[in-house]
Order: C-alpha cells, then structure tokens, then sequence
C-alpha cells in the first residue's frame, strides 16, 4: 500500500486534517499516532499528490513524507525487510551522495530501537558507496513504524518539507542569545530559504527583549526596534541599532524612510496585527519582506487564517504561511511586497 505520512503538532492535529479533507477529499485519512496522520493515495496518485503538497504545503504539516507501507511483526523483520527495500532503491540515489536515516516508532507493539535500524541502514550505505550522516543530507530514508505495520521512504530531503526527523528543527541557546524566541525567526529563515540583504534595513515591530533583533543584527542588518519594553543590556550600543521605546500603534515614519525587511512578533489579535504591517507597506521598499507572527485565537484557527490573509494589503504577496515547530498557539507568514 502506498500514500503520505504527514506530522504536524499534536495540538493542531485536526486541523491539518481539516486542511487535507479539503485539499484531498477522494483520499483516506488515518491517525497513526500523536500528530501523526497517514494519507492513503495509492500507487496512482501518490506523486500528484506528493507534488501538490510540496507546492503548496497545508498550514498545519510540517513534515511529510512518501511511503509504501507493510506489516511486520517483530524487530528483525522489520530491520531485514527495511534493509532490502533501502538496497533495491539506491540505485536511483547520485552515487556519494549523503543520506541520513530519519526513524520513529509511534503506537508501536514491536520491542525495537530507531538506533538500532538506523545501525542497519548506515551499514548498508556504506557498503554501497553513500555517505551516512545526520545533518544536511541530500537525501533521506524516512521509516516511520506504528502499531504492527512499517511506512518506509527514500526521497531527496528537499520532498520531506524539513530535513529534520518530524520537522522538530533544533537549536542550541548560546550563551550570548538574548531570548529564545529568535528560534522562531531562525526555522522560518531555514523552512522557507530566506535571504535577507546584507547591509539592509529592518524594522523589528514588538522586538524586546530583542531576540530577532540581534539575529538581524548579526546578520549584518541595521535595525530600529520598537517596543514599550525594555531591550536586554547586552543589545546597548551595538552598532546598527535604533531603539524606540514607544507604542507600536504610534509610529509614524516619513515616506522617505524605506525598510527592506520588516519583523513582527507580538502576542496582539492577529486582525490588529495584520493592520499595523498594513500601515507600514508605503515604508517597505519593492520587493521588500515581511516575517510575522499571528497568533491563534479561538478553536478554529483556518477562519481567523483566512480573514487575516483577506485584511492584509493587496501589495503584500503570501509567499509561505506556515505552523513551525518553534510556533505554538501561532502560525509564521512570510510576505513579499509585490509593488
């Protein structure tokens, strides 16, 4: 049998699944697991439908990937019978290239260690000519075991969404970070292959303690910041700063003052929220970006989605909208200033 394994938050599971009945109504859904779903496609469709969630992935998936399913029923067959699908489809694998096996067991009545196939896998990419790693692979073995069956892949990492296993993109807090909340702005840089201008200029909306600031800063990105708040001690004096501690709904800048970037992450209704960038698109240059956050109120986050992406400016192209791992009761958009 063959079809999707989807992951998106725990949380926010019925709602991805509200996303895809839309999106695929002809196609069986089923719960594998904690934010785990399995889209049932059948050998005839499941690359149409890989393509169309790739184009345009629903809000609420983070990580997918393409699998054919089959039983098992204790660890050496599971690891025997993985092992020799892997072997069958190297051959369509760049020979070299790097692979990373990517393995989880959710609802699971096998006694069996992601370990301990991964020690299989790597075995037999080696043997081969390919190169076992775990971070930036070029291409991913994706196994995915739940309840007494095994859902198994082998993609270029760029089909699965994230080359994290289930999306959950991690980072280490430095010593030096003012806040972790820059993770947020990280995994959207990373998930959406932003570029932001060296030299530019951003305006960071809600920025204290000033998390996003300082990774723009570090990018070598002139910031004013805005916030009623304080910024932490550790941003004073740092060159390419211009702090002002004011109300957001008050700024007012002269047509002239042009951002190439602008920031938002405040915990505001996403209505507002959408107003305010609004009021700042004439001070976004052609071409500029826009990364915000919208917070989730209410049980049904698509509607509140829809009337934010409906208020905000027409100049403002959606280029990604998406949950993250780093996001929690709020979805990340990325936006384009089209004129």
């Amino acid at each position: 049998m063959q079809g999707i394994v989807l992951t998106a938050s725990e949380e926010f599971l019925a709602t991805a699944i509200e996303e895809l009945q839309q999106k695929f109504p002809q196609h069986k859904q089923v719960t594998l697991g904690p934010g785990l779903l399995w889209l049932e496609t059948g050998a005839e469709h499941r690359q149409q439908v890989h393509k169309q969630l790739i184009a345009k992935p629903p809000i609420f998936v983070r990580h997918l990937h393409s699998a054919t399913m089959w039983p098992v029923s204790s660890q050496p067959e599971l690891i025997a019978s993985v092992s020799k699908s892997l072997l069958a489809d190297l051959p369509s694998v760049p020979l070299g290239a790097s692979v990373a096996v990517q393995a989880r067991a959710v609802n699971t009545t096998l006694d069996w260690q992601p370990r301990d196939l991964k020690a299989a896998c790597d075995s037999v990419l080696c043997e081969q000519g390919y190169q076992p790693t775990i971070k930036d692979p070029q291409w991913v073995v994706s196994v995915t075991q739940a309840r007494q069956a095994v859902y198994y892949g082998l993609a270029p990492a760029s089909h699965n969404l994230s080359d994290w296993t289930g999306g959950m993109l991690h980072f280490r807090k430095e010593p030096g970070d003012v806040s972790r909340a820059k993770f947020k702005l990280l995994e959207a840089i990373i998930r959406f292959g932003l570029h932001f201008p060296h030299g530019g200029k951003a305006l960071d909306l809600g920025a204290a303690p000033g998390g996003w600031t300082q990774e723009l800063l570090a990018r070598g990105i002139a910031v004013v910041a805005v916030d009623t708040g304080e910024l932490d001690p550790r941003l004073n004096g740092v060159k390419g700063l211009r702090f002002l501690q004011m109300n957001v709904k008050d700024l007012r800048f002269s047509p002239l003052e042009q951002f190439d970037l602008i920031t938002c992450d405040m915990g505001w209704d996403p209505i507002f929220t959408a107003k305010l960038v609004n009021g700042l698109v004439n001070n976004l240059s052609p071409g500029g970006q826009v990364v915000m956050t919208v917070k989730l109120m209410g049980k049904r986050p698509l509607p509140t989605i829809q009337r934010v992406l409906t208020t905000l400016d027409q100049r403002l192209e959606v280029s990604h909208a998406q949950h993250l791992w780093h996001n929690r009761q709020e979805i990340t958009l990325h936006l384009i200033r089209t004129k």
